[in-house]
């Protein structure tokens, strides 16, 4: 029978070391393996893994592969002992540390630090407290240090396209003071303009995609292709994000709109739109890029669409479908006729010559809501009304605001060419500075295939450049000699345009949201009705102006002049 006793086996041990973002040294991982290693030699340990996780949050584990594959190796008996520097190298949330802990126990793998030795239940959870206040605590005096930013109008975080970082008068650069960068300033204008000229975000990102224009993520660590998309200029209305819906651009740094939060589900943090009372907001009118004017354009444009949109949501809420919630109106005048005697709507009734506006309110209710009149022919509503939008239109004061809004979009437009002109200019100088120093590297001796074939493609770029400018040099800016004659052309085209059958459903759209009310009236004396028009007029100019004022300036907005004539 042998004395001997068994002789134990030295044990086993797992070092895991972590450090949290690229602010941090990372030579921080390798003095925690230090430190774990003298730890492990002290106590006889043998080493059997190093698993380091380099510029990651402790607040995420998905997020972190070495971290994995040390809990899945839980499991494999290669190593008895898992030993960090702290607790929170190995994981900040409280969650995540328990759940760490109960595989390990179940494995039969205890969890050690250099600081504290083995850690116990207690210890653990009095870790995981002291980093959930820690972590609390630190969010709080950021969130604090960078409300103090916001109040003095300086950045908060982040990089937004159309502007630079700042200088002081000494030109040295000064930490989140922003400045305008006058070319991608030019490219924020140009989108505004195209907006609310009535195209789309996709044929605007379309366009500048087309131009080579870089987008705002081109250059950046995101994961993108460095192209335009239409959610770049679109974004959400509501949540402030988009080029289209960035106040800054008016001169307002709204800060604060947003928290981001941690789905416990899928650990990827998600944005969450704050009360507006939470909101934190400044005056910064040295960095407004966008007029007023144009900016209240781009956003009654996406008032009309959340509302058309609105619509449709509700149709499908009411079990319709979205065709027969936008169906077009059947007749030019539907839904805007109005009784003069109870302001209810007038309804249509027969067919052919015989369609006959009557009040809806005395058909269906009776005379003691409304004593009615005699129905209004359609045949004789239509030419009363397109005659009153004629007689209107021209006047000489309507001419005169006409003309004075058609200059001065001549020279908006003049100065959109004009920007478009110096971006075109500032991207070829670019060019021209990238193929001198191709050159220069090449005759410095720094020759090599892929030199020579970047340089091509600089000088193909450069080629197509120059040919491109002479296309875009805007013209000088002169009034058509014969505006006049356009003038009254555009009006009579109107009324023929808004008389064709074929167009009658259009332009009832159309004349809903130019005209608010057409009010129709008896004279008990006369025996016959007359007509009050209520809205804006002079913007139908917009909706159906020919083609020869296209040829001329297509951008034309003309002045809106209210009515309210008897006709």
């Amino acid at each position: 029978m042998s004395n001997h006793s068994p002789v134990e086996r030295p044990r086993r041990v797992a070092l895991y070391a972590r450090y949290s973002t690229d602010m941090q040294n990372p030579m921080s991982v390798e003095d925690q393996f230090r430190l774990a290693e003298r730890y492990a030699k002290d106590r006889g340990w043998t080493i059997a893994g190093h698993y380091a996780d380099n510029a990651v949050s402790g607040t995420v584990s998905r997020a972190r592969p070495q971290f994995q594959r040390l809990s899945a190796d839980l499991a494999s008996g290669k190593f008895d002992v898992v030993l960090a520097e702290s607790v929170d190298r190995i994981s900040r949330d409280a969650e995540h540390i328990a759940a760490f802990y109960k595989r390990a126990r179940f494995n039969g793998v205890e969890l050690h630090t250099t600081g504290r030795g083995k850690i116990d239940a207690l210890t653990l959870g009095l870790s995981s407290i002291f980093a959930t206040m820690f972590l609390e605590e630190l969010a709080d005096k950021t969130r604090r240090g960078l409300e103090g930013r916001v109040e003095k109008g300086l950045s908060a975080g982040g990089k937004v396209y159309g502007y630079r970082q700042g200088t002081d008068e000494r030109g040295a650069p000064v930490k989140g003071k922003r400045a305008i960068n006058e070319i991608e300033a030019a490219v924020v204008r140009s989108i505004f303009r195209d907006y609310a000229a009535g195209l789309s975000p996709i044929a605007i990102a379309n366009r500048l995609n087309q131009e080579g224009i870089p987008s705002p993520s081109a250059g950046t660590n995101r994961r993108s292709s460095g192209r335009w998309k239409q959610n770049t200029i679109n974004g959400n209305r509501d949540r402030g994000t988009g080029i289209i819906n960035n106040e800054l651009y008016i001169g307002r740094l709204v800060w604060n709109r947003l928290s981001y939060v941690k789905n416990p589900q899928t650990e990827r943090r998600v944005s969450q739109l704050n009360p507006e009372s939470e909101w934190r907001t400044a005056e910064v009118p040295e960095l407004r890029i966008i007029g007023q004017d144009l900016w209240d354009e781009v956003k009654a444009r996406q008032a009309a669409l959340s509302k058309r949109s609105a619509k449709i949501k509700a149709s499908v809420r009411n079990k319709l479908s979205a065709g027969q919630t936008l169906r077009r109106r059947k007749y030019l005048l539907s839904g805007l006729l109005h009784c003069g005697l109870c302001g209810g709507k007038m309804t249509v009734a027969g067919s052919g010559k015989y369609k006959t506006y009557y009040c809806a309110n005395a058909k269906e209710m009776g005379p003691s809501v409304c004593s009615g009149f005699r129905g209004l022919r359609e045949s004789v509503a239509q030419p009363l009304v397109l005659s009153g939008l004629r007689r209107e239109l021209m006047k000489p004061e309507a001419y005169e605001h006409f003309r004075q809004r058609f200059q001065k979009r001549l020279v908006e437009s003049q100065g959109a060419a004009e920007e478009r002109l110096r971006l075109h200019d500032a991207r070829l100088h670019e060019l021209e500075t990238k193929e001198r120093n191709l050159l220069k590297a090449i005759e410095d001796g720094a020759f090599s295939p892929v030199i020579n074939e970047r340089l091509n493609t600089v000088h193909s770029e450069l080629v197509e450049m120059r040919e491109k400018r002479v296309e875009i040099v805007p013209p000088a800016v002169e009034l058509p000699e014969d505006l006049p004659e356009l003038y009254r052309a555009m009006v009579a085209d109107l009324a023929a345009s808004l008389s064709d059958e074929a167009v009658a459903g259009r332009a009832a759209d159309e004349l809903h949201e130019l005209v608010d009310r057409v009010v129709v009236h008896w004279d008990e004396e006369a025996q016959g009705h007359w007509l009050s028009i209520e809205g804006n007029l002079l913007e139908m100019l917009r909706k159906s102006a020919p083609r020869d004022l296209d040829a001329v300036r297509g951008d034309a907005i003309f002045a809106e002049v209210g009515c309210g004539s008897r006709i």
